[in-house]
């Protein structure tokens, strides 16, 4: 009998025991966030088991002499990332290519990873794209079959509950991020550099830095009520607040208070949308690190994207950049929330301080 089972841990990692191939592809869109195309998706099972999904790596298709770049890559990824077992999907084909008369497509990039990461593959597997009634293949078997609807799965429905969206691809992921209005943007800068102008150098570090955890703090209380309206001068208030070291360290510290984390991860995707550069960019390490922490490879890797072009110069950004792409697990980077008291923001001890 084929068993699909899929639940989530306390520490909100997946844990997936997938027996049948064509559950396994139609499982991939829910685990990366989005639906991919052209790509080579690695899913690691790991932990005492053997069933924990961690990491779950995705890349594009390379083109043929990119190939042994693309498998050292993923090589190192999981030579780093020890794992009982590494399941190779494979969705769709170069751009230009046409698809296969015959099997599955990049057998030689396909042998090619299987040497590589030994007897950790149980097999491997190819659909033209993931969608309900599209074909597969394994690539050494004759296996072959069609797959499910991939949002009726039961890692679709667990991921679902949980309240995590899948978007149709990585494009629509992140689009999430881009200006929600240019013009208000332009004209946010131009105010941002007027209120740096205008900041009063006689006020101390120290009561400038309570003034603008307060202006945080009061952020949080609002969106934790589902306000997500901010006027120009709130956001070049959080602009600069969010640029001050103390005010982002106590930020990152959110990310491990559970009943607050959420609304924060919310705050600062609405000031990624709305702040000008390069002031945004501290609002997309945070989304990044938050993401990064949750398992959100995909969305952590954007946001860490739009950070750094924000500001190529945002160290934190560089550094969550590197983990992703060597597939460093979120839990070895707990302790950059370890840098301040939460406390400073959660919006409870704003009532504490009255």
């Amino acid at each position: 009998m084929v068993t699909t089972t899929t639940q989530i841990l306390p520490d909100g990692t997946p844990c997936i025991s997938l027996r049948d191939p064509a559950q396994i592809i139609a499982s991939v869109p829910p685990l990366l966030g989005f639906r991919p195309e052209n790509s080579v998706v690695v899913l690691g099972l790991g932990g005492a088991d053997g069933t924990r999904v961690r990491p779950v790596v995705r890349l594009d298709i390379p083109a043929a002499m990119h190939e042994p770049d693309a498998v050292r890559a993923l090589q190192q990824v999981f030579d780093e990332n020890p794992v009982k077992a590494a399941l190779i999907v494979l969705i769709g084909h170069r751009p230009g290519q046409s698809p296969p008369s015959e099997g599955p497509p990049h057998r030689r990039f396909v042998e090619s990873l299987c040497a590589k990461l030994g007897p950790r593959v149980p097999y491997a597997v190819w659909a033209a794209e993931i969608r309900e009634g599209a074909r597969w293949c394994a690539y050494h078997s004759e296996e072959s079959g069609v797959l499910p609807d991939d949002t009726s799965t039961v890692t679709a429905a667990v991921f679902t509950a949980g309240g995590k969206v899948t978007f149709e691809s990585r494009e629509e992921l992140a689009a999430q991020l881009a200006p929600d209005d240019v013009e208000a943007v332009a004209r946010r800068a131009k105010l941002v550099t007027a209120a740096v102008n205008a900041l009063d150098p006689s006020v101390s570090p120290e009561r400038l830095l309570s003034a603008q955890l307060a202006l945080v703090r009061s952020a949080l209380e609002r969106v934790r009520r589902g306000h997500l309206s901010f006027s120009d001068g709130e956001i070049v208030g959080l602009a600069l607040a969010l640029s001050n070291t103390g005010v982002r360290d106590a930020c990152l510290a959110l990310a491990r208070v559970p009943h607050v984390s959420s609304d924060a991860e919310r705050l600062w995707l609405e000031l990624v949308r709305r702040m000008p550069a390069p002031e945004r960019s501290e609002a997309a390490v945070l989304l990044s690190y938050f993401a990064y922490l949750r398992g959100e490879g995909a969305l952590a890797g954007i946001a860490a994207d739009n950070a750094l072009d924000a500001n190529p110069r945002n160290v934190l950004a560089d550094l969550l950049s590197c983990c992703l792409v060597t597939g460093l697990p979120p839990e070895r980077l707990h302790g950059l929330a370890c840098t301040e008291d939460p406390d400073l923001l959660c919006p409870e001890s704003a009532g504490s301080e009255k």
